[in-house]
């Protein structure tokens, strides 16, 4: 095939399987069926077999080495990671290629019999998708998703896109769309193994029973099940409805747009019933796994369409007319559920009815009696009488922005303390307001959170609005109080030894001393009361050299450290002396902690 890029992902684990992989692309290029080799793996792969990545850069292979996904993000838990991976590198391999090309994605492992296999078919001329899906029986226009066909090995049937992904050929704009980073366990509430997330993707907007299948089938218990249901004698040829969509769809989707490379080479009698593509068919091109049935052949999916080769059951008739219907994409319905669930709990096909993701079903619901019968503002906030509670639902009907205006209602009424601050504050804090996180960050030091799923949610807003101003360089007093007052939270406000190994405890005071200060601080290792003194001691130093910015920081640390209601007052009167009546009313605010 002319313009064909050959592309390897992968760990380098096993040398030599590596070189003879290697090896057969380099004589692949050598005849022309590939114009070009490249090899994206992890940095650092190469580090064992130095000689490996001298013999490839002889040799003109482009090897692209990018650090690993792990140091990126932590997604152990998701078994997509295993798919990432692969998609990470072929990314990185693909925004080096020329846009207008074909590549042959390829494997560090295993790959060396399938690429034999696809030598053949890269002397073929690619095949274009075309806008409709025809056959003598129907058209049915058809999504467009890719230019040219993506050639595959092995399409499961139990286990839909189930694909080798050892080899898989396809233009490189086509296959740069099977790329995602979606984690599957949240997108179709199950993991997906890499052999089917490396495909599936591009299809699930376009036809939205195949997500369905994913979420409601569990699969592996029907790949032995029906196997063994429909080879036997006593079979009954029923099918839920379900089935009947999800299967024509997939068989489409497989003749639109995949090419299925024939690794078996074999002259198969293609005469079917619908039941065939669950039970082991060798000499007609369906070979059953542990993995669930394979179909070898394109004739094979077509064959199924042909009412002449598919035909002498029921359920074949059946199948042939869902075809045809208009809803065969669609997402199920709750009676095509409510079918299968009765059939799953009658122990159809023989099989207890695990088979079914009950759990992972949503209802489709339909609209509901319009009357507003009962008030759900019944919602009492702290310190307020019923009158004033009732004013302050009322305003808040009408305001752009709830969360600013019940924190500047809080900050301006007299009435309220700390107490309400939770219902208040706490909703105005969640945006990163630092004035907010600042009363919070307080009251978390004086355990007056009592919800650990609070305590744990501004632990953490906290520890999120100090790190991207630490990024961002825009640290200053306020984030750097309410990470003074997290560390103390996280430990007695005596335990200081541990106060000052911790690194953000240790930046915060060298943000606001000059280097000898620091090193004597550090020296001294003070207690809090001595610390917060050396800082009242520096500030009143600093203000008789009218260096009134920096005493003041200085004065509000020392506050933050001692942290008690007399601290608080010192600094509520530089503020009163200012006429800095934010942070005053801040200050009055925080007093009523300590009322």
């Amino acid at each position: 095939m002319k313009n064909t890029w050959a592309v390897m992902c992968g760990a380098i684990r096993e040398e030599l399987e590596v070189r003879l992989t290697i090896d057969k692309l380099l004589k692949m290029r050598e005849s022309n069926k590939i114009v070009g080799i490249v090899i994206s793996t992890w940095a650092g792969e190469f580090e064992r077999f130095p000689e490996l990545k001298k013999e490839l850069e002889e040799n003109s292979v482009t090897i692209i080495e990018q650090s690993p996904l792990e140091k990126r993000t932590d997604l152990n838990r998701s078994n997509s990671i295993n798919y990432m991976r692969q998609a990470l590198q072929f990314q990185a391999a693909l925004d080096h290629l020329p846009e207008n090309c074909f590549v042959l994605k390829v494997r560090t492992d295993r790959a060396l019999n399938h690429i034999r296999k696809f030598e053949n078919y890269l002397s073929d001329e690619p095949c274009r998708v075309k806008k409709t899906f025809s056959n003598h029986e129907h058209t049915r226009e058809m999504p467009s998703i890719f230019k040219y066909k993506i050639a595959v090995i092995g399409a499961k049937v139990h286990r839909i896109f189930n694909f080798s992904d050892f080899v898989f050929w396809g233009h490189a704009e086509d296959v740069r769309k099977l790329i995602n980073f979606d984690i599957a366990e949240l997108f179709v509430n199950r993991d997906l193994v890499a052999n089917t997330q490396w495909y599936i993707y591009p299809f699930f907007q376009s036809f939205p029973i195949i997500r369905d299948y994913f979420r409601l089938m569990n699969f592996r218990p029907l790949i032995m099940g029906m196997k063994d249901y429909f080879e036997g004698k006593e079979a009954k040829d029923y099918f839920p409805k379900f089935f009947y969509r999800v299967y024509g769809t997939y068989l489409m989707i497989l003749s639109h747009y995949f090419d299925l490379v024939d690794v078996a080479y074999g002259k198969y009698n293609y005469s079917y019933h619908f039941q065939d593509l669950f039970i082991d068919k060798k000499k007609s091109g369906i070979v059953h796994t542990q993995l669930g049935s394979v179909l070898m052949t394109n004739e094979v999916v077509n064959s199924f369409f042909d009412t002449d080769k598919c035909t002498g059951n029921k359920s074949d008739d059946i199948f042939h007319t869902f075809l045809q219907s208009a809803d065969l994409f669609q997402t199920v319905s709750n009676d095509e559920f409510d079918e299968m669930k009765n059939f799953a709990s009658n122990k159809g096909w023989g099989l207890s009815p695990n088979w079914l993701r009950e759990r992972n079903w949503r209802e489709k619901i339909s609209p509901k009696e319009s009357t507003y019968s009962k008030s759900i503002l019944g919602y009492h906030f702290i310190g307020l009488n019923a009158k004033e509670n009732t004013e302050l639902v009322n305003q808040l009907m009408n305001k752009e922005r709830v969360d600013v205006f019940l924190y500047n209602y809080w900050l301006n009424n007299p009435k309220l303390g700390c107490d309400s601050a939770e219902q208040m504050v706490l909703p105005f804090a969640r945006t990163q307001n630092q004035n907010a996180v600042l009363i919070l960050s307080r009251m978390l030091r004086l355990e007056m959170i009592t919800d650990e799923k609070t305590k744990e949610s501004i632990h953490h807003l906290i520890q999120v609005m100090f790190d991207v101003r630490v990024q961002r360089k825009t640290v200053n007093i306020k984030s750097c109080q309410c990470m003074i007052n997290r560390v103390f939270a996280l430990r007695s406000d005596q335990d200081m030894e541990e106060f000052y190994s911790d690194g953000r405890a240790r930046f915060v005071v060298d943000r606001y001393l000059e280097k000898e200060e620091f090193e004597e601080v550090m020296d001294a290792k003070f207690s809090k009361k001595d610390l917060s003194k050396y800082f009242y001691r520096l500030s009143d130093e600093y203000k008789k050299k009218e260096r009134d910015v920096r005493s003041l920081r200085l004065l509000e640390l020392a506050n933050e450290i001692e942290f008690t209601g007399s601290s608080m007052k010192k600094t509520l009167n530089v503020y009163a002396e200012r006429r800095n009546n934010e942070n005053r009313l801040l200050t009055e605010k925080s007093l009523t902690l300590f009322d």
